[in-house]
């Protein structure tokens, strides 16, 4: 598998994970997030930022209600036309969310809502909660290809925590210099922090 391309690579691992049937991802999804809401990165956080799920990944709706619930600051991203960053919105009790060009869930709010990586204020005991297409023994992500995830980590000092199946994991990720490894991976099998390396 390690002399596969990016492209065919995520190919291979997005028809791995929909192969999972549908009764099993949604039981899986909630083991992974009664996992983070246990975890201590997620109790001692002021905000968590949580993608939308779409499609056949770790479904995160349930665990949006009970962050949200639990008194945090929870934040969504969007994705504007022609842009190539990520923007980002506070979610609001009752707010209404509808899929955007490719699928995705994403709040309706004014476009004076949508806040850039900066703006957000994310501190370093904040945590971003990542979609993964796969990930390594490493904690290096594949993402989607588009990049919107890994300019957005480099611009945030938060905590990086993967949402996946284990059928997700491979045993090596090409990855570039640019390539922002997560901080820890959370499965149903529970919740792997990144070794930390030797400088």
């Amino acid at each position: 598998m390690s002399q596969l391309t990016k492209a065919e690579l995520r190919r291979l691992m997005l028809r791995r994970r929909a192969r999972l049937p549908k009764a099993l991802r949604h039981e899986f999804s909630r083991r992974i997030s009664a996992y983070v809401l246990a975890h201590p990165w997620i109790c001692a956080a002021e905000a968590i930022h949580l993608y939308c799920s779409f499609g056949s990944e770790v479904e995160t709706e349930e665990l949006r209600q009970r962050l949200l619930a639990s008194g945090k600051r929870v934040a969504v991203p969007l994705l504007m036309p022609g842009e190539s960053e990520l923007r980002h919105v506070w979610v609001r009790p009752g707010m209404h969310f509808r899929p955007n060009q490719r699928g995705i869930p994403e709040p309706v709010v004014e476009e004076t809502a949508c806040l850039t990586a900066e703006a957000l204020g994310l501190q370093q005991w904040d945590v971003i909660l990542v979609p993964v297409v796969a990930f390594d023994r490493w904690l290096y992500r594949l993402g989607y290809g588009g990049g919107y995830y890994d300019r957005f980590l480099r611009r945030v000092p938060a905590r990086r925590l993967g949402l996946a199946f284990t059928c997700q994991e491979v045993e090596y990720l090409p990855h570039d210099a640019h390539d922002v490894p997560l901080d820890a991976v959370a499965t149903e099998e529970g919740i792997r922090e990144r070794e930390p390396t030797l400088s």
